[in-house]
Order: structure tokens, then sequence, then C-alpha cells
């Protein structure tokens, strides 16, 4: 914790304090009602009939769709999610729902948004190596953030897409999610052929650019938010709060780099300092998005160490996550406070959250779990003597964490009927 204070300090210097953002808020009545959704669609909607599903079971909806099946000029990306997003409120108006972009290359900015001919038009805009030779990703071009009138641009389609309103006066949109945020390595090659010294520079100016979102969204007063992606280490934590913005997604948490990845044991003094991060004093007004996973992925996409079967088919997929919901959750529970959810799911497919559909990863009952009572919790965490594992105490639930052994991790309910 006296770490982040510190880097705190630094990271203000280096980017410049924004305005910040209040953080989302969840009741404690059921599991439910700490969960969420990260899932993009393909083609002009999601299934109609998946729709109040996702509005009934979800308190935070991230979608988006990709430049596919008539998302175009004609019909273009924001449309199609502002439509989506709508039928989610009509569904249930209380659910949360934000808009995916990424930020680090135009990809369905340049090819399926409102704004595509305006990026086309200007070339300037992309960004070049130190020896001046334009930057690629694929077919796509990188934005270059420390041309002002490339950054404004961004941050002007982002703006423009919560400006819709329902009947109600209240946004369509309540967040903006952004993905490809620059990590602590960036600083010292933001993409291959830059140096330290433009890389440095290429970093302010891209979170100076989500800070003016955010100010943007708090000076209209309809509580809309901006979640970046990619909290997984003191740097980033404390970059994304003094940028101002009010939410963050932990998306490695207790897989990848957290975990021996020969065997997949936990590396329990990453999750020893994940824990401490996500329930730092400097993150207290801040929502973290917890991406919770169905067991030990040492490899994306959904792949598990050699010692242990990784299911391949949608049918294993889901019996995987069933058997597999418990034990995670009680990671998720540890440490989660009232502005924290838990997303819980295989990949970031509509498909990954829904059950029913030709490629589900959910099992056709759902969790049923995500049913049973918990109420708020009575006090922090608790370390078990000198061991590895861990109790919290909930009004309706215990839960044990053991980094020693995954799977006997538990969330114990005292009033649950399934």
């Amino acid at each position: 914790e006296t770490m982040l204070v510190v880097l705190l300090v630094l990271v203000a210097a280096a980017v410049g304090a924004g305005k910040s953002a209040e953080p989302f808020v969840h009741g404690w009545d059921t599991v439910a009602d700490v969960m969420a959704m990260h899932g993009k669609y393909q083609g002009v909607s999601p299934p109609q009939e998946s729709m109040q599903f996702v509005a009934d079971h979800y308190a935070l909806v991230t979608t988006g769709t990709g430049c596919t099946g008539g998302v175009n000029a004609s019909f273009p990306l924001e449309e199609s999610v502002l439509a989506t997003a709508r039928a989610l409120k009509a569904a249930n108006a209380s659910v949360k729902v934000g808009m995916y972009w990424r930020s680090e290359f135009a990809l369905e900015l340049a090819e399926c948004s409102g704004f595509a001919s305006e990026w086309n038009a200007h070339p300037d805009w992309r960004l070049r190596d130190d020896a001046g030779q334009v930057l690629t990703h694929g077919s796509s071009f990188y934005i270059d953030y420390l041309n002002p009138a490339a950054a404004a641009f961004f941050a002007r389609v982002l703006v423009n897409v919560t400006r819709a309103l329902l009947p109600s006066g209240q946004p369509v949109l309540d967040y903006i999610y952004i993905d490809g945020d620059p990590s602590e390595a960036s600083t010292q090659q933001y993409v291959a052929g830059i140096g330290p010294a433009r890389s440095q520079q290429l970093v302010k100016a891209v979170y100076a650019t989500f800070s003016d979102i955010q100010r943007q969204l708090v000076s209209r007063g309809l509580g809309q938010r901006v979640i970046l992606n990619g909290m997984d280490t003191a740097w980033s934590a404390g970059t994304y709060v003094v940028a101002g913005v009010s939410a963050a997604m932990f998306d490695h948490w207790s897989i990848l780099q957290f975990l021996d990845r020969s065997t997949g044991d936990f590396n329990v003094t990453m999750m020893d300092q994940a824990f401490s991060l996500v329930r730092s004093p400097e993150l207290a007004n801040l929502t973290v998005q917890i991406k919770g996973w169905p067991g030990p992925i040492i490899r994306q996409r959904d792949q598990y160490p050699p010692n242990i079967p990784t299911p391949t088919t949608p049918v294993q997929k889901q019996q995987v996550a069933g058997e597999r919901f418990n034990s995670e959750l009680a990671l998720f529970l540890l440490v989660a406070e009232a502005t924290d959810y838990w997303i819980y799911s295989w990949f970031w497919s509509w498909d990954d959250y829904v059950p029913h559909l030709p490629d589900s990863t959910v099992p056709p009952d759902f969790f049923p779990q995500a049913r049973c009572t918990l109420g708020p919790p009575a006090g922090p965490p608790q370390r078990v003597g000198s061991s590895r594992t861990y109790r919290r105490q909930f009004q309706h639930a215990s839960v044990l964490v053991d980094l020693t052994n995954r799977t006997a991790s538990r969330v114990d309910f005292t009033r649950c009927s399934l």
C-alpha cells in the first residue's frame, strides 16, 4: 500500500490528475447482485431472445460488435450498440450498460464507425516510428496521441456516443469501456520502433485523453463513467486513479502470470499482492471489475496446464464452468466491496454469458448459486495464522480461500434453496 501511495504521487506528476467520477455501487442481496458481463456479439444485434436473460442476470453489461453482418457505414457501430443498450434497458431499466472501444489502433473506428470517413481522411493522425515510418497493426493504423487533433478526435468519437438519451432523459449508455490501455512496459517501448523518450510522451498523452473523456462526461452531470482495462499491477492502478476514471478491470485475476504455468498452482506471492492491491485504500473510490475464470488458465485462449485436461467443446466448458463457479466466486468475495463486480466466463463473446445459444459455455440452468442470499461482508478478510488460507464472513455466507489448492476454496451459504 505504501508503494502505491508513492506511485500515485509520481504518476500524478507524469500525467496530471483528472477530474474523478463516482464508482458504481451494487447491492448484496444475492450473488447475482455482484455479477457483471463483458460480451461482444456478432452482426447487427445479439439474439433477441437473449436480451431479457442478460438484463435479468447481470448488473453491469459491457458489449460491442465488429464490422460484420450489416454493421457498416449505413448502419454504423454506434447505432448497433445503442440499439442493443436500449433493448437491454427496456427489459430491465436498472441494468447499467457500457460500450466497448479499443484505443491503441483504429480498427472498427476506421471501418464501420460513424466517424470512419473523418479518420480515413486524416493520414496525419497515424502513428509513426522514430524513423518516420507509419506503424500498422495488421491492416489497421495506430493512433498518434501526440497529435492533439488525433487525440481530440478519439475523445470526440467516444463522448459523442454517450449523448444518446432514453425518453426518460437518462443516458442510453452508462459508461465507456476502453481497451488497449498502455502498461508500464509501454513507457519503454510503446510500439516496436519507438524508443523510451517518445514512448513516455505517448503514454502520458493517452492517459491525458482518457482523463479528458471522463472530465467531459462528469461535466454533463449524467453519472456516466469511463472504465479502463488491464489493472493488474500497482503501476496501472496508480495510473488509472490519477487519470480520474471511475472503474478498471482486473482482467488476469488468478490466471496467466499469477500461476505456475507448468502446474497451474498459484504464485502465492503474486496472489497476496493482488489481494492487497484490490483492497488498497487508494482504490476505495474506484470500481474494480474482477474477471473470474473457470480454473487455472495458463495461456489465452482457454488453455489449462499439461497436467489438467483442457475442455474443448461447449458442453465440456459448460460443465467445468458450473463445477468451478463456487471456488472461483470465493476468490472474488474474499476482496470484494460494494464498488466491485465479478465477471465470470471462459472468454469475451456474448455466448460466454448466455445459455441456450449455439456456442454457449454457460450451463443450461445458468449458475444456481447466483440466486443464493449473500448479505454484506461482516468485515475484511483474515489470514489464518501463517498459512496460505484466508477467511471472510458475510451476513449469510462464509468464504474460504486456499492458495495451496484452488478447488478447496469455497463459499458456504447459510440461506440458499436450490
